[in-house]
């Protein structure tokens, strides 16, 4: 019995080991990403006042830097719509009832 707990304690150990690094890794590279999440937001914040500047979206051969303004979008709950279609088709012009409005706020778009 004891021979069988000893193994148990250190294949215990082993998982608890490789868990330890594992996380290690996953709270490393975290850090990094947000590291470079602010970097690219700040890298924005100058893209947005240089594309204001300039007036006009810029691109290359790889992609392409803009403003997008602020807008709004609309979506419909497409279950509903089935279920009007099927159940009430004269209906189906009344499509406001089942949309819904988002506010989209302004924001830069690079590709």
């Amino acid at each position: 019995m004891n021979n069988m707990d000893g193994k148990q304690q250190r294949t215990q150990e082993a998982l608890d080991e490789q868990i330890t690094d594992l996380v290690s890794e996953i709270r490393q590279s975290q850090e990094i990403i947000a590291e470079h999440e602010n970097q690219i937001h700040e890298a924005k914040e100058r893209l947005t006042q240089l594309l204001s500047e300039r007036g006009s979206n810029w691109s290359d051969d790889s992609g392409y830097a803009r403003l997008v303004s602020e807008g709004t979008r609309i979506a419909y709950d497409t279950s509903a719509l089935d279920e009007l279609i099927i159940h009430e088709p004269l209906r189906y012009g009344w499509l406001k009832d089942y949309r819904t409005e988002q506010k989209i706020s302004s924001r830069i778009q690079v590709k």
